[in-house]
């Protein structure tokens, strides 16, 4: 039997290896038990492990130690029929070898507790690479547990092993190391520059993006060493922001947006963890002057919160694919949203960390929503258009006026669309006319209604001051009660959202 211990100073030294060595190495600090073949090494930087500290108490919970560091676990296999009490007092020694301190050592006739491997394996991480050994302290199984430290005492690292006698004279090793390791910032990056100012409509996509997996949005950059797995881009869409935790409905508090909007899904290496992916992100949007509007973390943000912040929504299947949209509140998933002014304009971000398996990346999703006005000139009007209509059917819509979102303001692009209904009207001064607004069903249905009606409003007020005479207009809002489209997609509540003429 051969230990190679390393001085705890060049523990460091682990963090140079390179991915592919990494996947065949034992750890320098401890090496294989002789013989032994590795069968999972796993690496996982900057993320929790729990350290047992007692067996399984009256409860049914055990004490333990929450401890964030760079996580290596290897399950190992030994044949030639050596016994778990053999294993375990070369790892005490080991232990002592290295001036360590065993924290807590229980077996078979010193049992850790029916229940005690499910407390131990709980962070998801550990639970995936132990997963053939988290039944260890149950039935009729041999084992030994060994959790031990080493090390300064301010700042130690931690080594835990779990040693089981399996079928036909096999034992198997499962060993996790816990070494102290700073969060490594600056993975993402933020471009203040980059955001723009958006007075003016946004114009149409002048070409098919025929590069399938996009590019990274100038505003913010990916993760280092992520890969982009999913991207689209719109000129005008309507985009659902988390801004609380769903209730007991499954109703999450948001911001439904409209504007530009980007989203990209990315993938990093597989020995990244979510926390040290999503602490990358709370530094870059912080210092970078972002507002964060609401961040939640694992247990914290509940139980599908994704999937119900768009259920009912016809854009719901957006992150099909990319990033699991029913995560529990027990699984590894964090999220944000955050918001960052720019003159007239408003940039909106959510960012959406999972990771599923150890045996994959973290999944990360931007969502991103520039402030931006709907192009609606791609429709005129002119005065055969109102002529037409109006003589057919009594009513005609008011294409090419726009508004602040959710307000009655009505924006300067609307000009040439008012300069072609006061034209109508001064031909025609013996009609009279409502001026009705009408919206999609977004929002509550009261601000829908008076909604509707200030901006009915908004356009007669304009017209009358531009000498149309006060008695021939009367304004009037009916909110989403009349649709001439669905509301299931983009394209039909923004046709739902319009003013139109009608005859008195």
């Amino acid at each position: 039997m051969k230990f190679f211990p390393v001085a705890l100073t060049t523990l460091s030294a682990t963090l140079l290896l390179s991915s592919a060595q990494a996947e065949e190495a034992d750890h320098p600090l401890v090496s294989a038990y002789s013989n032994a073949e590795i069968r999972t090494q796993i690496n996982a930087h900057y993320t929790e492990s729990y350290i047992a500290l007692s067996k399984l108490n009256e409860d049914g919970n055990i004490e333990k130690k929450s401890v964030i560091g760079k996580q290596t676990a290897h399950i190992y296999e030994l044949k030639g029929g050596r016994s778990p009490l053999e294993v375990a007092e070369n790892y005490l020694q080991a232990i002592d070898n290295l001036d360590g301190e065993v924290l807590l050592h229980c077996y078979t006739d010193d049992p850790c507790g029916q229940k005690f491997s499910y407390r131990v394996t709980d962070p998801t991480w550990v639970d995936g690479a132990f997963v053939n050994l988290r039944t260890f302290s149950q039935g009729s199984n041999n084992y030994h547990f060994i959790a031990a430290q080493a090390g300064p005492k301010s700042n130690p690292t931690y080594l835990q092993w779990i040693i089981v006698e399996k079928h036909s004279g096999r034992v198997s090793i499962g060993q996790l190391i816990t070494e102290p390791e700073t969060l490594l910032l600056d993975q993402v990056t933020v471009k203040k520059d980059s955001i723009r100012e958006f007075s003016e409509p946004s114009v149409a996509s002048q070409h098919y993006r025929e590069d399938a997996d996009g590019q990274d949005h100038p505003l913010i950059s990916r993760y280092q060493g992520a890969r982009i797995t999913k991207y689209s881009e719109t000129d005008f869409s309507e985009v659902l922001l988390a801004t609380g935790i769903a209730d007991e409905n499954g109703d999450v508090p948001h911001l439904a947006l409209e504007g530009k909007s980007t989203f990209i899904a990315y993938e990093t290496l597989k020995d990244q963890s979510t926390l040290q992916v999503f602490s990358n992100y709370q530094h870059a949007l912080k210092k970078s002057g972002f507002d964060i509007l609401f961040e939640c973390e694992r247990a914290e943000c509940g139980d599908e919160q994704i999937e119900n912040l768009w259920r009912g929504s016809a854009e719901r299947g957006r992150f099909t694919s990319v990033i699991d949209t029913d995560a529990r509140k027990d699984d590894d998933y964090r999220m944000l949203t955050a918001k960052k002014k720019s003159g007239n304009g408003e940039v909106f971000l959510s960012v959406m960390i999972s990771k599923e398996s150890v045996y994959k990346g973290v999944e990360i999703v931007h969502d991103i929503v520039e402030s931006a006005q709907m192009t609606t000139d791609r429709v005129s009007i002119n005065t055969t258009y109102l002529t037409d209509s109006l003589a057919r059917e009594g009513k005609v819509v008011l294409h090419g006026l726009n508004f602040a979102s959710g307000k009655a303001d009505i924006l300067p692009s609307s000009q040439p669309a008012l300069d072609v209904i006061l034209s109508y009207l001064q031909s025609a001064p013996e009609q009279q006319f409502y001026v009705v607004g009408h919206t999609d069903t977004t929002g509550e249905h009261t601000f829908n209604m008076q909604l509707s009606k200030d901006r009915a409003e908004s356009i007669r007020a304009t017209l009358v001051e531009q000498g149309v005479a006060e008695t021939r207009l009367l304004a009037a809002g009916v909110g989403a009660m009349t649709p001439i489209s669905t509301n299931a997609s983009e394209n039909g509540r923004a046709y739902n959202r319009r003013v139109e003429l009608v005859l008195r």
